[in-house]
Parts: C-alpha cells; structure tokens; sequence
C-alpha cells in the first residue's frame, strides 16, 4: 500500500487533485462536488485538469449532461482513496490525538433503517468532528450493492443486512431477526400452528428486490429445498412489506416484528422445516486499514441504537 502512494508523490501529484477527483467521481457531478469540497466549481475543473495532466491521461467523460468515469479513472480511483487513506494515518502518527480529524467518510445505508438513528449519529459525529467530509448512499442493490461498493472502496462503512462472512470484510452484528410466515388474517393459513415450506411454495410472495439480504436468506431456503416460490409484488422498504400483505396481496417471510403496524389484519405462522434469520450488521473492508475518522465513526455506533425501532 506504501508502494502505492510513494508512486503517486514521486508523480508529483498533489494531494486536494486527489480529493477534488474522489469527490467528482462519487458525486459524477461537478456542482455537486464543488459545493461539498467548499470551492468554486472552476477550482475543481483546474485542480481535476491539472491532475489529468500530472497523470497524462484522461480520468473522466464530461458532457453537457452527465460525467463519468474513464476506464484509466476507474482504474485510478482506489489507488486515490488509497493515497488519501495513507497520507491521513502519516500524519495520525506523528500528530497528538487531540489534532482534529480531517479526510472524508462515505457510509452505506439501507433505505428504510431506522434502528440506527443515522441522522443522530451523522450529527455527533460531524460536531465531534467538523473537518470530514461525511457523507451518504444507498443502493438499489440493497446489501450486495453496498458491499460491493465497499469491496471497491467507493464505501468506507455500511449498515447492511447479512450477516458476513467473507475475509476480505470485517462484520458487527447489531440485531438479528427471526423469520416467520406473514399471512392475511382470512388466509386458509392463518389457523395453523405451523408450516413448512412446502407448505407456501405456491403461494404468492410479497417481498424485497433481488440483492437485499433478508431476500437472499429466503431465496436460499427455497433452492436447498429445491422449491420454487413466485415473487409477484417487490418493494424496497422492508417495513411496508406487512402493509401489502394486509391488504391481502399476498404472504410474506419476515420476522413477526414487522407486522406489528397492520394489527390485527396479519396472521403470524412458524415455520417447522427452516430456521430463518437474517441479521442487521454493521460492515467495513478488511483489507484496508481503517482510518481514525473511521474508527470514530464506529465507536459512535452503539450510542444511536434505537431499541424500540423494528428496522
């Protein structure tokens, strides 16, 4: 990693390029990006030039209507966050801890979660730390879309919903979930004790995109099962999942917490054959060291766990 920014310094390339290009490339807009690194948007289009001059070769497309990433700038980006990463922990080691923070952070968040207050921790932390550059995003992808963001280093941490086990991430359960089966109250399932999977395979199935991983974990149980189950209706918020069945559009494998909100229109039924869980994780790369802006980040977690949220 050393050997990384050591080519980078020798190139002579200067350290705001490199966060000018980070900030252009997570936003793929200059105005946004000029606005969030507090400078003109002429600055940012210099300082971006200047860098592709350094580098002699072309980082971006830009266009009247959109910007995007050369294959040379995809290639080039996490060796950036790298550079970045390694100038912050140089000066960690030879600054007192009392110094203020500087860099930035990217957090990865799953549309809906409200068990963690984000708003509230993003809050402290900023206060605590007003020199990062804190910021947010969601995937469409859910769980394997932010992973994946974080496996590129375009994401420092995200809350996701899996829990993982891969060596290049390091893992923090926060909440697990058990599964059970949500039915209408006038469903012919509704009056047993319990089910097997055999038992909704033909049922139709309300639940969340492909990706997300309370969708995986059921998914999975149908394949070992070699069972198939139609999903008719996909949603990207977990809690108005229970809403939908109500409503009698179809059944549902969520944990029973969920259906709280519907009352008395939602039937819960366990299962016998399966035992589904999945788990609320918070989830950081393994394979780079993490910053001092990132390990105040997470030691912050725990303070903003809101116990009486479902999700």
């Amino acid at each position: 990693m050393l050997d990384r920014i050591y080519r980078l310094m020798r190139m002579g390339v200067d350290q705001k390029r490199l966060e000018y290009f980070i900030t252009v490339a997570e936003e793929l807009n200059f105005t946004r990006a000029a606005q969030r690194m507090h400078v003109t948007q002429s600055t940012l289009s210099a300082g971006i030039k200047a860098l592709e001059h350094e580098l002699r070769t072309e980082l971006l497309l830009r266009s009247t209507r959109s910007v995007r990433l050369t294959e040379a700038g995809s290639a080039f980006l996490p060796e950036a966050r790298t550079a970045i990463e390694v100038l912050d922990r140089a000066r960690a080691a030879v600054e007192p801890l009392s110094t203020g923070l500087r860099g930035s952070l990217t957090v990865g968040v799953l549309s809906g979660l409200t068990v963690i207050d984000v708003p509230a921790l993003a809050g402290e932390f900023h206060g605590r730390h007003p020199e990062v550059r804190l910021r947010t995003e969601t995937s469409q992808r859910g769980t394997s879309g932010l992973i994946e963001r974080i496996k590129e280093s375009h994401v420092d941490v995200a809350f996701v919903g899996a829990d993982i086990k891969d060596a290049h991430l390091r893992s923090r359960a926060i909440k697990r979930y058990e599964v059970q089966l949500l039915v209408p109250a006038d469903h012919p399932l509704a009056r047993r004790r319990s089910v097997r999977l055999s038992d909704v395979a033909g049922e139709t199935f309300i639940d969340m995109p492909a990706g997300f991983g309370q969708r995986q974990i059921v998914d999975d149980a149908f394949t070992r099962e070699e069972l198939f189950r139609r999903v008719l209706i996909e949603v990207s918020d977990i809690t108005t999942i229970a809403n939908f069945v109500a409503h009698g559009l179809g059944v549902a494998l969520l944990p029973p917490d969920f259906a709280a909100a519907a009352g008395d229109a939602i039937s819960t039924v366990p299962l016998t054959d399966a035992r589904l869980a999945w788990t609320l994780s918070v989830v950081t790369s393994a394979t780079r060291p993490p910053t001092r802006a990132l390990h105040a980040f997470l030691d912050l977690i725990p303070h903003h766990i809101r116990r009486d949220r479902v999700f």
